[in-house]
């Protein structure tokens, strides 16, 4: 008797690639990491339930997208404990590490250095 017979269903996830490492997987993952990890240094040295709120949900996100939503979670809960000005200098450090990580849907357009003229 077999456990694991081959059916089609098998093959199917085996040709998708189910459950194996992408060959460029360690790249995002590492992208990932270092946008969390830099996330959570502005939190060093805060303390109560929203700095672990914060902390925690910065630690269980899944994916790129899940941390550049919780971008702003992270300003409000900075502004409260350290001002204004800190939080966006912290914003303005973590945002420009999401380049090249997230979907197109999800790409902040680049300003024109110079306003175009209507026709």
């Amino acid at each position: 008797m077999r456990w694991n017979k081959p059916n089609l269903r098998n093959n199917l996830h085996d040709l998708l690639g189910r459950d194996k490492p992408s060959s460029t997987a360690w790249v995002r993952d590492q992208g990932l990491e270092e946008v969390r990890r830099a996330m959570l240094q502005s939190l060093m040295g805060l303390t109560g339930c929203e700095v672990a709120r914060m902390n925690m949900r910065l630690r269980y996100a899944g994916d790129i997208e899940a941390l550049w939503y919780l971008r702003s979670d992270l300003l409000d809960t900075l502004t409260l404990l350290r001002g204004e000005a800190i939080a966006q200098t912290v914003l303005d450090r973590v945002t420009p590490m999401f380049q090249g990580q997230l979907p197109l849907s999800l790409r902040v357009p680049q300003m024109p250095n110079a306003p175009r003229a209507h026709l």
